[in-house]
């Protein structure tokens, strides 16, 4: 008999034991299924944002719910302020997207309590089948986490990815221009916006955009030394993050580089060629210890001083030389 009740002790202990590592495996995989479906949420939300925004102009209602549909959002709506339930995500929209302050909200996927509520009841019917399959349920957890891990990260990485040129996004480039700053590395901001692209684009479609688009930033990547960073931070406009040579003398060159790569002839698909120019506002290294957004805004009015200029030209940002300052030339 106390063999028998050595052995009916095991037993319970085993199977509670199996239950709570059970329970609490279950809340581990909700955790991360949750987390890893709101980022891929979140990405597929900006996604769609940019994708409506530069086809038909700033979101309306209807908009929101055509992004609902597209990005597999649920109830997603335009709200005028933060939403406080649990339940709800959100993005907030820039100036150019939708009325300033506005939000896209949506209803969070509840996939994970549900998945969780339907394998944390145990009955005591399936005790002896959960004790045989424990083993395998851990192996297939195992899986499933690793599973999810990849997701999480493919989502992180593309919630930083450009999705039309494959460069780093504008959340990439803040990042990065943040660790330098904190760090105190030396580097020079150049912003480059595509003149005569919209011609393009409203004649050719935006199939030709894109093409030239992925064209200007291979070329541009092409530029870029060791720690060095381009992005695209949407429509037409592109940064670099300049570590290497990030002073006037340098960054001068750059831009020059950069006008002519941009300046010769892209073929777009039927073998037709096309040709863009582009502006560019330069931040260079001392600007002291200014936060990236009054350097990028910087950057953002040299750009415009630029623009103004005939042909392409760049413009720095503060006192800079008078050569590179009204430098420029005219698009052939």
């Amino acid at each position: 008999m106390r063999t028998i009740g050595r052995l009916l002790v095991i037993s319970i202990t085993t199977l509670v034991v199996s239950c709570v590592v059970m329970l609490t495996t279950g809340q581990m995989v909700k955790g991360i299924y949750e987390q890893t479906t709101a980022e891929a949420e979140h990405v597929r939300a900006a996604n769609g944002i940019d994708l409506l925004v530069s086809q038909f102009g700033p979101l309306t209602p209807e908009g929101a719910e055509t992004i609902g549909r597209i990005a597999g959002l649920k109830n997603a709506y335009l709200s005028q302020t933060a939403p406080t339930a649990p339940d709800l995500r959100m993005i907030p929209l820039l100036g150019e997207q939708a009325v300033s302050g506005s939000y896209l909200v949506w209803t969070e996927n509840s996939f994970g309590n549900d998945m969780f509520k339907l394998f944390a009841p145990i009955r005591l019917p399936t005790v002896s089948i959960m004790l045989l399959i424990v083993i395998g349920m851990m192996v297939y957890v195992h899986r499933l986490v690793s599973d999810i891990e990849r997701q999480r990260r493919l989502a992180h990485r593309q919630s930083r990815t450009d999705v039309v040129t494959g460069l780093d996004n504008r959340l990439a480039f803040e990042t990065a221009i943040g660790r330098l700053s904190q760090a105190g590395t030396p580097f020079g901001i150049v912003i480059i916006d595509l003149d005569l692209f919209k011609a393009v684009n409203d004649a050719l479609g935006h199939a030709a955009g894109d093409i030239v688009l992925r064209t200007v930033g291979q070329r541009l990547e092409d530029l870029m030394g060791p720690g060095d960073q381009l992005a695209r931070l949407g429509g037409d406009e592109f940064v670099m993050v300049r570590v290497n040579k990030p002073d006037p003398a340098g960054l001068s060159i750059l831009a020059r580089e950069c006008i002519f790569a941009i300046e010769q002839p892209i073929e777009l698909t039927g073998g037709r060629n096309v040709k863009v120019g582009a502006s560019l506002g330069i931040v260079a290294a001392g600007s002291g210890d200014l936060p990236p957004s009054t350097l990028l805004g910087a950057a953002d009015t040299a750009l415009y001083r630029a623009k103004a200029q005939p042909g392409s030209a760049f413009q720095f940002a503060g006192d800079s030389p008078a050569s590179a300052d009204h430098w420029h030339l005219r698009c052939a």
